[in-house]
């Protein structure tokens, strides 16, 4: 005869767990978070916690930050899918078996990083594991194991070249058949977001640089430049200012990558108003930076 298995609850500090004794290890059937932050138990019961079972976190409204266990061995299928306010999540550096869509539209998730994670590089890292499963729709990059090695690096570049490569208006018409025009009508609208998200995801990759080769570095610079003020298309300009506002690594990216110059100065200071008034400072210095810089050069020459 089959032995029944008993659902039980779990009282955590942040909320309450449903779970499951599945031969001696524990699986999480179900949560309901109290707060946005959730620590996830190593152990019920002396148990320890390895799975996470489908749709365990469904649709989490107020969950920020998730810290999983560390001896997790598995994750189903749209576990944290439409939690729509997830921004970090903690993961163990080991291979998992993972489901379908487990973050799936988690539009404000921006990092996934390594619970023993310290130091520049694997908080780099966990920016760009993070962008893996939203921005990028990339399964096979989805191995937080291998996050970070330089062959992983590679193959997450190698992507990121894809991506930028692809016509903006792929997946507009295919968004049409399958009746969702009402979401994207105007075909405008959706080349102008198209191009904010590979301007965005340049971003992301030179501020996090890790094992970044200096080709694809200037690829990506040449990128935004081409998609600043001044431009048919001004999507990095509209990454930095409209979503970046007053974070400097952005306006220092934008100038590092030559999108900010004598050709779009006063458009740009007269766009930004009175609107972040240090990072128009910050601008202003830039500029005059580079004109004495030239003035500099330009006594040393010899003509």
């Amino acid at each position: 005869m089959t032995e029944k298995i008993i659902d039980k609850e779990w009282k955590i500090e942040e909320g309450c767990l449903t779970y499951r004794n599945c031969k001696g290890e524990i699986t999480i059937v179900s949560g309901r978070p109290s707060g946005s932050r959730l620590l996830l138990p190593e152990k019920i019961e002396e148990l320890p916690v390895t799975k996470l079972e489908k749709k365990a976190f469904l649709s989490c409204k107020n969950l920020k930050e998730v810290y999983l266990p560390r001896g997790l061995k598995e994750i189903g299928d749209w576990a944290f899918a439409y939690c729509s306010s997830l921004e970090k999540v903690w993961i163990p550096r080991q291979k998992m078996s993972l489901g379908r869509g487990i973050f799936k539209e988690c539009d404000r998730l921006v990092c996934i990083c390594h619970l023993d994670a310290d130091g520049i590089r694997q908080e780099q890292t966990g920016y760009l594991l993070g962008a893996v499963p939203v921005k990028l729709e990339a399964d096979y990059l989805f191995t937080p194991e291998q996050a970070g090695e330089a062959e992983w690096l590679g193959r997450f570049d190698d992507k990121l070249k894809e991506f930028l490569t692809q016509p903006d208006e792929e997946g507009y018409t295919k968004m049409v058949y399958c009746g969702e025009e009402d979401i994207v009508a105007n075909m405008d609208l959706y080349l102008a977001e198209r191009r904010r998200e590979k301007a965005r995801l340049c971003f992301l990759r030179l501020i996090n640089d890790v094992g970044l080769e200096d080709t694809f570095r200037k690829q990506l610079s040449i990128y935004l430049a081409e998609h600043t003020v001044g431009c048919t298309s001004e999507a990095a300009w509209e990454v930095v200012f409209q979503e970046h506002g007053s974070e400097q690594e952005y306006y220092a990216t934008f100038t590092e990558a030559g999108c900010f110059g004598e050709e779009n100065y006063d458009q740009i200071l007269s766009r930004m108003g009175e609107y972040y008034p240090e990072m128009k400072g910050y601008l202003m210095r830039y500029k005059s930076q580079q004109v004495e810089s030239a003035d500099f050069f330009d006594m040393l020459s010899l003509d």
